[in-house]
């Protein structure tokens, strides 16, 4: 099998979807939601058979860019996005085996670009939540390796500017070596650092027309730099690499920046907004001179993005494993966007379910499974009421520990991972068991009600591959979050240990929680762990007694039936449900 070259077999790279979805909030790239000028839009239709027939000519383009930064049009080179301009200053600069050096948390594609040219890549980290780590910084630039440095201003994902001190140090220390000032969210810092191409032939200002003038699509980006340096840059980047769809759009959008400045105005807006909104929340929002903010919402992270999701809003979510773990990235959306991201949070009732006999009607299923392991054991018959006789003394909220109580309380001693393995054998068997007995017990049109006004969640002592199964059998997998099973709360440590409970209510967000469950253990964790408890009658035992077992144990109201669930109301005459 062919095989690239080892610098490219050894990287991860950057992959992105393949197939476009359509989100009603898309603010995960970082892109401009208000879209570009309508003069571009204009430009765009004008274009004709020449535009798509001959090869394109930079010229125009160049000179407004030139002028629009006050530069002449020799220190320009128009480029296919920023992402091209910072590949050919790589490619231009740096030899195998020298070094790109930049902060630990910044964009990654010179670092991609350094890998692809055989180079090596110096990470500095951040020692203080955002503050330039400067004196670290000029300590690596001693490396005789170091041929560039890539500082981002502002910088992505972390929205900080560097300070104009700190970068002044480090371009004054850089003799020899090239250092790139990626400037894609200036426009939304009113800052630039753009004079320093003027004052030292080593610098190059890297500018999009993505985030600011909404061209993303068209990929359009330059270089600022000396005429030396950008005719170097000439000598290694594709010669028509921008087509003359991104050239009439370039124009049309420097000839109409007062479009921009207005849309400028409504994101810093939004931006303030939506910090106020996130700290409300309990986050930890961080100060962005860009058009996104850093947000760590710390155990919440997945809970928040799930919900977003769920609303069609994307956004993006760093990764478990990275310093920024729990945060998310959030591009300012138009005025409307923001309405609907703070309506998709607003805080609301969180209705927390178990599933065996409050959604799942388990009483063909592990309830079988029970009485046929007592049988397999024993060579007895057992019937289902000392079944649910046994069940209603509490601490056997596991049905291998009740199956274990069952036959030690008939005098078989039989080991307890025997039991388990013939239960599941019965109930499981890889999908082929009793588990496709079940019936569900909630009605999904119901309970699709119920979640426009209220989060719904599962805790459950079931199995995180059988809870999942059966869920989807019955077309409810995007109806719960989160889902919590037994895989997820240390061994040994079920209902009624509030831990499972606890645990949903350190990763959401909301004021209030209930929990639903059939049993006096869940009655128990569902007070330890400060929930509203609630008891449901399971399909098996509509008894008198049930009901006086879990009103005793503390709950505060008794449903025949999960679908009884909107007759809830609070105490005070305040309605719930």
């Amino acid at each position: 099998m062919l095989k690239p070259k080892k610098s490219v077999e050894k990287m991860s790279g950057y992959f992105v979807p393949l197939y476009e979805k359509h989100w009603d909030v898309k603010i995960d790239s970082n892109e401009n939601n208000y879209g570009p000028s309508p003069r571009v839009i204009e430009a765009l239709k004008k274009c004709d058979y020449n535009n798509i027939s001959f090869y394109p000519y930079y010229g125009e383009l160049s000179k407004k860019i030139a002028d629009f930064y006050g530069f002449d049009i020799n220190n320009i080179k128009v480029t296919n996005g920023a992402d091209e301009a910072l590949q050919g200053i790589v490619q231009t600069y740096l030899e195998t085996g020298e070094a790109l050096l930049t902060l630990d948390i910044s964009f990654e594609m010179p670092v991609i670009y350094t890998q692809i040219q055989g180079g090596n890549v110096i990470k500095i980290q951040f020692e203080t939540k955002w503050e330039f780590p400067l004196k670290n910084f000029l300590s690596a630039m001693d490396n005789p390796s170091v041929k560039i440095i890539y500082i981002a201003a502002p910088n992505n994902p972390t929205g900080n500017l560097i300070c104009e001190s700190d970068l002044k140090q480090i371009i004054e220390k850089s003799k020899g070596k090239a250092v790139i000032i990626d400037e894609t969210y200036a426009n939304y810092a009113n800052n630039t650092y753009k004079e320093y191409a003027k004052l030292y032939d080593n610098v190059f200002i890297v500018r999009s027309f993505s985030k600011d003038f909404a061209l993303a699509g068209l990929r359009l980006g330059c270089i600022i730099s000396n005429e030396e340096n950008i005719n170097n840059l000439k000598k290694v980047i594709s010669p028509f690499s921008v087509n003359s769809y991104a050239l009439a759009a370039g124009n049309s959008a420097l000839d109409d920046i007062e479009y921009f400045y207005g849309i400028r105005e409504e994101i810093i807006k939004s931006k303030e907004d939506l910090k106020e909104f996130f700290t409300s929340l309990g986050a930890v929002v961080y100060d962005s001179c860009a058009n996104f903010l850093l947000v760590d919402f710390k155990e919440k992270a997945d809970f928040v993005y799930n919900k977003l999701k769920k609303e069609n809003i994307t956004v993006k979510l760093f990764g478990k494993n990275t310093p920024l773990k729990n945060h998310l990235r959030i591009t300012i959306p138009t005025t409307k966007g923001v309405e609907k991201l703070k309506k998709a949070l607003k805080i609301k009732p969180y209705l927390v379910f178990d599933m065996d006999g409050v959604l799942v009607d388990a009483s063909n299923s592990f309830r079988i499974a029970v009485a046929k392991t007592y049988e397999k054991f024993s060579g007895k018959e057992i019937s289902q009421d000392k079944i649910q006789e046994a069940k209603n003394l509490g601490g056997l909220n596991n049905d291998w520990d009740l199956t274990k109580y069952l036959l030690s309380e008939s005098g078989f001693n039989i080991s307890y991972n025997d039991i388990v393995e013939e239960f599941q054998k019965i109930y499981w068997n890889d999908k082929k068991g009793l588990i496709n007995d079940e019936k569900p017990l909630f009605n999904k049109e119901l309970f699709v009600e119920l979640s426009e006004k209220y989060n719904l969640a599962i805790f459950t002592g079931r199995y995180n591959q059988e809870t999942y199964y059966t869920l989807e059998k019955f077309n409810a997998e995007d109806l719960f979050y989160p889902v919590l099973t037994s895989d997820d709360i240390p061994e040994g440590m079920g209902k009624p240990d509030p831990i499972g409970l606890n645990l949903i209510k350190k990763m959401t967000l909301s004021d209030r929680y209930y929990y639903f469950g059939d049993t006096k253990d869940d009655i128990k964790a569902a007070i330890k762990a400060g929930y509203i408890p609630v008891g449901v009658l399971p399909p098996q035992d509509k008894s008198e007694e049930l009901c006086n077992i879990l009103k005793s144990e503390g709950a505060e109201f008794i449903l025949q039936s999960i679908n009884d669930v909107k007759t809830i109301t609070e105490q005070k005459n305040e309605a719930v449900l």
